[in-house]
């Protein structure tokens, strides 16, 4: 059997399907190739304000309003109440000691709550994927896109006219004849596998690993008054020496927990040993392993020995690869999202016969992205027993993507338009140079100093202050009173703010 389309896209988690139904809004012929099926259990589940316009956009520019409700908490509840979804508030982090409880009063010197949402009804989310990814699929293949799951592409061919996949589905082979090739299947996928591409160092980041699963009945992690928002309605992580636990939480019951760790703490708390290793962990942390006495682990833990990862090529002439196919840092600061869905946007405009230039253009923006993120997350890494330099690195994630995603809607995009500012002759630079300085332990009050300078000339949310001892609200206030950083004035900050309902 040989089947033809413009577009062939491996992959059919959200963002395969999600450039799918761009490729086809377009007017070009699109295949998604799937060599699983849904529904199915999917990590990377946690949304942010910045990957959230990054949907809207692509809701509007390529005439995809169905895509609109999944962009905030309230109007996904009314309109797809039975798609998994869990309320994110913000990002709360809390700092653990091996062998002790949990404690932090009153200083609050060992949590972070950082808000970016000052209500429920304009919250963010976490994606229960086994839901999310299905309905999308369900979604493109509505747009007239012909979806093949069940299906491992076995070879590849590419000439200067078409590419030509060869899949086996069951016991049938089938050709896919495509002009062009979008790899979205995740972290040593299809195009890695099948052209034997080669793996390239990530900068300052460890090799890690990571173990994770969901469950039913998790406990509670109680709120202390006056806090931003409660502190469960969030992105939840556990930071000790050498790793993080993550924590979110659905509202079918569900709560999605895992750890990233060093390669050397892995081995030492045996993860590899899945149940095993989680309740070794466990045993570290009494404060964690409370709130996990009386929880259920639904199927079974995933183990992934090698978490991060990159590829040295992204493109060739009739291929390109998405993140994270393209490459995974860490899911420490939920940036893969943002991360795949610019990446949709920026080669939903180079189809369907992107130029070699255009391509290489895609594959270096995409490299400096990946790195930027690397260089800050792989300073966390080394910073995770001293919380203080740790929360101070943060800032310079929270800092660039509240301005990014505040000149974005206030209409100056170009004074935000790479990923956590790495483009920005100042910030760019300066957040790689401290960061690299971050993992050399004689240079903390240095480090500490310079990310000051840094993020002040872009700090429009009041971060980093310390009367605020670590809890940041939502404080519309800031934004009026950083006009000047923003290239904007108060009164196109106030039409901003009542046209995305925030007044």
């Amino acid at each position: 059997m040989e089947l033809r389309a413009d577009i062939a896209v491996i992959g059919g988690g959200f963002g395969g399907a999600l450039m799918a139904m761009v490729a086809r809004q377009q007017g070009h012929s699109v295949f998604i190739i799937e060599k699983g099926s849904h529904p199915r259990f999917a990590i990377g589940e946690s949304s942010t304000p910045l990957s959230n316009l990054f949907l809207q956009q692509i809701a509007e520019i390529f005439d995809l309003p169905q895509l609109l409700p999944f962009r905030r908490w309230g109007q996904w509840q009314r309109d797809y109440p039975d798609i998994g979804c869990g309320l994110k508030r913000g990002f709360s982090f809390f700092h653990h000691k091996k062998g002790q409880s949990y404690s932090d009063q009153p200083a609050r010197s060992q949590q972070l709550l950082v808000a970016a949402s000052p209500s429920d009804e304009l919250a963010d989310t976490h994606w229960y994927r086994k839901d999310f990814d299905q309905h999308l699929i369900s979604e493109a293949q509505s747009l007239g896109v012909e979806y093949f799951d069940q299906t491992e592409l076995i070879d590849f061919h590419e000439n200067s006219e078409h590419v030509l996949l060869v899949g086996k589905r069951q016991s049938e082979i089938i050709n896919f004849r495509v002009g062009f090739v979008v790899d979205a299947s995740g972290p040593r996928g299809c195009l890695y596998r099948l052209l034997h591409l080669s793996e390239r160092k990530l900068p300052l980041m460890p090799m890690t690993s990571g173990l994770f699963a969901h469950f039913e009945n998790v406990g509670s992690w109680k709120s202390e008054d006056g806090v931003p928002y409660p502190v469960e309605d969030a992105a939840v992580h556990h930071v000790f020496e050498g790793g993080w636990v993550w924590i979110l939480k659905f509202n079918n019951g569900i709560t999605s927990a895992g750890v990233a760790a060093t390669k050397e703490k892995a081995e030492s708390l045996g993860l590899i040993d899945g149940k095993e290793g989680w309740n070794r962990l466990l045993k570290h942390f009494p404060s964690l392993a409370s709130q996990f006495s009386e929880a259920a682990v639904q199927n079974d833990f995933v183990f992934v020995r090698d978490l991060s990862f990159g590829i040295s090529e992204l493109v060739g002439n009739r291929w390109a690869i998405l993140p994270p196919a393209a490459g995974f840092i860490d899911p420490l600061l939920s940036t893969g999202f943002s991360l795949t869905l610019q990446a949709i946007m920026r080669l939903a405009q180079l189809l369907p016969e992107p130029s070699d230039a255009d391509l290489l253009l895609y594959q270096r923006q995409t490299f400096k992205e990946l790195d930027q993120v690397s260089y800050l997350v792989g300073a966390l890494y080394s910073n995770m027993d001293d919380f203080e330099v740790f929360t101070a690195l943060t800032q310079l994630y929270f800092v660039a993507v509240s301005y990014a995603e505040t000149t974005y809607r206030l209409g100056n995009p170009d004074l935000a338009n790479s990923f956590l500012l790495c483009d920005h002759p100042d910030f760019g630079e300066s957040t790689r140079e401290i960061c690299e300085l971050a993992t050399c332990s004689n240079n903390r009050e240095v480090v500490l100093n310079k990310i000051l300078k840094t993020i002040e000339p872009f700090n429009i949310s009041g971060l980093a202050d310390p009367l605020k001892r670590n809890w940041y609200p939502v404080v519309l206030e800031e934004l009026f009173r950083s006009a000047t950083k923003l290239g904007s004035t108060k009164s196109e900050i106030r039409e901003m703010l009542l046209r995305e309902e925030m007044l």
